[in-house]
């Protein structure tokens, strides 16, 4: 059965993601396990009459544990509530060690449909530029990570911006977007992100190979549009914006465009007013 893995570290932000992780788990017929991990170090060395490395995990993983009872018993009456066919169960699991490599081999040993964090900022771009843990979770993942910002959700999915430079793992990317969108109806907008310098022919070719895969897809609800320029990301921005987007999504490639796009501070600039929930595919989506 699927699951909709669902990371928190118990903070307003990462309870206000499990909503949207709810939400979808109705929908796709996906089950939800709750997951917190922590690495600590004991406050007092043992010597000194500190507790053991031991003991201090067996206190926070008795601490986690009740901190995930108490959110999956917030979430537990949404669950129930009419709108689905499907009533998804809710686990809980805790661990130890750095988030990313918990969380690959959590992919492995579940069949995790989606990843769903919470933005720590309340703006999903900059917890994308700033948190560390974030790309080390796409870096090693081979699901695609939804990370939702405070102040808006998936309680509505009408629209989804898909920004794309034609790469080949795109093609992954949006054979999963329209698998959502034959479950949503949303409308798919696939938008090639035009750098200035890259070469027509290349491109061209690109994109009509591109395209084939995009047409084999059979969704009605698609449309394709260009942005170009030096201010990129305020032309994304301001598409999404105006267009009333309610998902934007790309792939992750280390060393790329895309990775050098949202990392310059200007695009968190022009980015921070718009706290859309972003959706990151890893380049080797499974």
């Amino acid at each position: 059965m699927k699951t909709i893995l669902i990371l928190s570290d118990f903070s307003e932000n990462s309870v206000h993601a499990a909503l949207s992780g709810v939400m979808l788990s109705k929908q796709l017929h996906a089950n939800i396990l709750l997951f917190n991990t922590n690495v600590s170090q004991p406050a007092m060395p043992q010597y000194a009459g500190g507790p053991t490395v031991m003991d201090e995990f067996n206190f926070l993983e008795k601490e986690s544990k009740e901190s995930l009872e108490k959110i999956s018993a917030s979430l537990a009456p949404l669950l129930a509530q009419s709108g689905s066919d499907w009533k998804p169960s809710i686990d809980t699991l805790t661990g130890i060690g750095s988030l990313a490599s918990q969380v690959k081999e959590i992919i492995h040993e579940k069949d995790i449909e989606l990843i769903v964090m919470g933005s720590r900022s309340g703006n999903a771009i900059d917890h994308i530029l700033l948190g560390s843990e974030t790309f080390a979770v796409i870096d090693r993942s081979t699901r695609p990570l939804l990370v939702v910002p405070l102040n808006s959700g998936l309680d509505r999915l009408r629209r989804v911006v898909f920004a794309t430079n034609f790469k080949d793992a795109d093609i992954k990317a949006i054979h999963y977007l329209t698998g959502l969108g034959h479950v949503f109806n949303f409308e798919l907008d696939i938008v090639h992100v035009n750098v200035l310098g890259d070469d027509d022919i290349t491109k061209g070719l690109r994109e009509i190979e591109f395209m084939k895969h995009v047409n084999r897809q059979k969704y009605p609800h698609i449309v394709v549009e260009e942005i170009k320029g030096k201010n990129i990301n305020e032309r994304l921005n301001k598409l999404c914006e105006e267009s009333n987007t309610d998902l934007l999504a790309f792939t992750h490639y280390k060393d790329s465009f895309f990775s050098r796009l949202f990392s310059h501070s200007n695009t968190r600039r022009a980015l921070d007013a718009q706290k859309l929930p972003v959706m990151i595919f890893p380049a080797d989506i499974e």
